[in-house]
């Protein structure tokens, strides 16, 4: 899979007119690795930055209710999260939450044995059903996947599991559960639009919201440019090109995905070459003290242009080593170029499920 970092949640197209709902924010907290809402009283939840490459936010799973750091991956359908029975050998079963089914009295069991690849890791375990509260939303009888095993390790993330947020195509399990996402939307809790706001660690003790229902015009400056959805598996769409001081890519327009799970920018092999070599890249870093002289990117989207400076395309590891956040994917004849975390941190991101459709606008840092 040409994934860079990322997951997803189910969301199927149903009756949207007959929903009358409201939203709800959920905070975000990034992490490291390359109720009902009332309009009067907007809640959220909250993303946790770690590091500059990931974001994540805290569920419940489970009567009572335990807390789990959850990556919402818009590049991916279903949710999961390690389970008791994980392999004690695997470091992640003793470094993270993990669920217990017999310490809850909503479970009820599936049993449906899976086995799923994410993140190039292979991933075993059974469906099991409960209740999951996101938020002030609590969904009743929820099927999610209990992680037991996977092979090669991959939790060196602070994330618990996974939420995915992308369309039913891209279920991994061989059941296909009823999603998260499809659940609130049949509950009426939420209407059918969610959005990401995502700000760098060292700006503010809050790192980001993901707000279910609505968008934040808080968060964001001047209109929202949407374009269409062009398949509906990704959150994919048409990208009029990309410009750089001497160079063009994607002249004559090319598909493109908007990816929270992704913590780069990724594109063809060839073009990443080219952007390396007018942006001085040598063995995947830059100069820490040439980040302000570096070129800007812009993107044009929906006639827009959409730029990134060197600060925003360049992360800084250590005071004298930083690592250019721009990565080549491997050739695949559906999607060229992949939008992830560094640019929706400069772009506010709405996903309108309704109208199929994405949208952007500059974020307010």
């Amino acid at each position: 899979m040409y994934r860079l970092f990322v997951t997803m949640t189910v969301i199927t197209v149903i009756n949207f007119a007959s929903i009358n709902a409201e939203s709800y924010r959920i905070p975000l907290y990034e992490t490291s690795s390359i109720r009902r809402y009332r309009r009067s009283e907007m809640d959220s939840i909250v993303l946790t930055n770690y590091e500059d490459f990931e974001y994540y936010g805290v569920i419940e799973i489970g009567t009572p209710p335990k807390k789990f750091k959850i990556l919402f991956d818009t590049s991916y359908s279903g949710l999961w999260v390690l389970s008791k029975k994980c392999n004690v050998s695997q470091p992640a079963c003793s470094e993270h939450n993990k669920y217990d089914n017999t310490k809850s009295l909503s479970y009820f069991r599936n049993g449906y044995p899976f086995n799923i690849t994410y993140r190039h890791a292979r991933m075993y375990g059974n469906l099991s059903i409960d209740t999951i509260r996101i938020g002030y939303f609590k969904l009743t009888s929820q099927t999610f996947g209990e992680i037991f095993n996977f092979y090669p390790t991959m939790f060196w993330s602070q994330w618990d599991g996974v939420l995915g947020m992308g369309y039913p195509a891209l279920s991994l399990f061989n059941e296909t559960p009823t999603p998260v996402a499809k659940n609130e939307i049949y509950e009426k809790i939420v209407a059918p639009t969610f959005s990401f706001y995502l700000n760098r660690k060292h700006n503010s003790h809050s790192n980001g919201e993901l707000l279910l229902g609505d968008t934040n015009p808080s968060r964001y400056v001047g209109e929202l440019t949407y374009v269409d959805v062009t398949r509906q598996k990704y959150w994919q769409f048409k990208m009029d090109k990309i410009q750089t001081e001497k160079n063009i890519f994607c002249s004559e327009g090319c598909q493109a995905i908007v990816d929270t799970g992704a913590s780069v920018i990724g594109g063809p092999p060839q073009a990443i070459a080219t952007l390396y070599r007018e942006i001085g890249v040598n063995n995947g870093a830059v100069k820490c003290d040439e980040i302000s002289n570096l070129p800007d990117i812009s993107f044009v989207i929906g006639g827009k242009t959409f730029r990134l400076t060197g600060q925003d395309y360049v992360r800084k590891v250590t005071e004298d080593r930083c690592i250019c956040m721009l990565q080549s994917i491997p050739y695949n004849d559906e999607v060229e170029w992949i939008l992830g975390n560094i640019f929706i941190r400069r772009y506010y991101t709405v996903f309108d499920m309704k109208n199929n459709r994405v949208g952007f606008a500059m974020a307010k840092h």
